[in-house]
């Protein structure tokens, strides 16, 4: 099945870049009839207190988020972002965002082919070496999860080296490796298995076909044309300030886990860092034909599978969920002392980004508390 991402809230991209210049968060309107910026007012009180209440619900440090609804942009967050400090989580704090990562690769890719630069029906073994049945798969098999590669983080070579050294800087080869040690879950095109080396493999593909680095790439093809001021890959170019603590619970103790690993251990398949509101706004110019044509967003949302979490397909670094107000496209994900999802519905006028500074945070149920507040605006 496949369709566009139309329908999914092209009337709220005035409303966003209107709360982009409001620091402080709430709901900003774009201009509207006095009655209508007093109900995008109440719509901010309703969906802080549900922040509010979800992160109290389960105990975490603090969540960020953004939800856009028509002509309303609501900018909110709850908590800290430093337990020790004490310091208040603020709504434009920055996250590691996971894999949410993702969807930004798959955008870069789908560009290159709409250049001709490439064909997702090209064999990877052309661009990338050292994969084993390389030759038989494919570059929509990576962003599908169709490949059958083994996933790099489920190995135990590449969990035991980095418990040895945590610190360590990670070639995208050396990841890759982990993976082709180990057999592969499927024959390719023949199953669906959510798996990181997907993603290393990707990034390697566009440096490859480009002959430029994937961060630089990414900012300007994607992060500048989209303003995403507030968006880098970590460990790739200079971090922007304002990155929060991240946190894990182990033994019964908060621990503080922000810097727990490399972030090139994570490269291009989860070491974005981000903010809710760029995050949202990324989806909304994806959604909105700003970034791809209707012809790669057909590819983007044709279905497969129905992993990762309660997803009901994956497409090419988008998922496809339920959730209380209809259909919702998007990603989340999940990495060292964070978890996140950035979603739009695509059947109302609605965007939605939820982040966690605790990696066993609850994120789709927070999404979900959010957008039940939507059912009745």
């Amino acid at each position: 099945m496949s369709s566009s991402l139309a329908g999914c809230g092209a009337g709220s991209t005035s409303a966003l870049a209107h709360a982009d210049g409001d620091p402080g968060g709430g709901l900003a309107a774009s201009p509207s009839p006095e009655g209508d910026a007093a109900a995008c007012d109440r719509l901010a009180a309703r969906l802080q207190a549900a922040l509010e209440a979800a992160v109290g619900a389960q105990d975490l440090p603090g969540a960020a988020a953004a939800v856009d609804l028509g002509g309303c942009s609501f900018r909110g967050a709850a908590g800290t972002a430093d337990v020790a400090a004490r310091t208040p989580l603020e709504p434009g704090d920055l996250f590691r965002a996971g894999s949410i990562t993702k969807t930004f690769v798959a955008t870069l890719v789908l560009m290159l082919r709409a250049e001709g630069a490439l064909s997702l029906d090209d064999a990877v073994s052309t661009y990338v070496d050292g994969l084993p049945g390389g030759e038989k798969i494919t570059i929509r098999h990576l962003l599908n999860h169709t490949s059958g590669l083994f996933n790099y983080t489920e190995s135990d070579g590449f969990r035991r080296a980095v418990e040895a050294a945590p610190a360590r800087a990670w070639a995208p080869e050396e990841l890759i490796a982990f993976s082709a040690a180990e057999a592969p879950y499927f024959e390719p095109g023949q199953g669906f298995e959510y798996s990181n080396t997907n993603y290393i493999v990707a990034g390697s593909l566009v440096e490859a076909v480009t002959g430029r680095p994937i961060a630089e790439l990414l900012r300007e093809r994607v992060l500048e044309p989209a303003g995403l001021a507030s968006t880098y890959l970590d460990g790739a170019e200079p971090a922007v300030p304002g990155l929060v603590h991240g946190y894990g619970s182990y033994d019964g103790e908060l621990v503080d886990t922000t810097s727990a690993l490399d972030p090139s251990s994570a490269w291009t398949s989860g070491s974005l860092v981000s903010s809710a509101g760029d995050l949202t706004t990324f989806f909304a110019r994806l959604r909105d034909g700003g970034l791809l044509g209707q012809a790669e967003l057909a590819e983007m949302t044709t279905w497969v599978g129905a992993r990762p979490g309660n997803a009901r397909g994956y497409g090419l670094g988008l998922a496809r969920r339920p959730s209380p107000v209809g259909t919702t496209y998007g990603h989340g994900g999940s990495v060292w002392g964070f978890v996140s999802a950035s979603y739009c519905a695509v059947d109302r006028d609605a965007a939605i980004t939820v982040l966690v500074n605790h990696e066993d945070g609850d994120v789709t149920t927070i999404v979900d508390d959010l957008l039940r507040v939507l059912e009745n605006p």
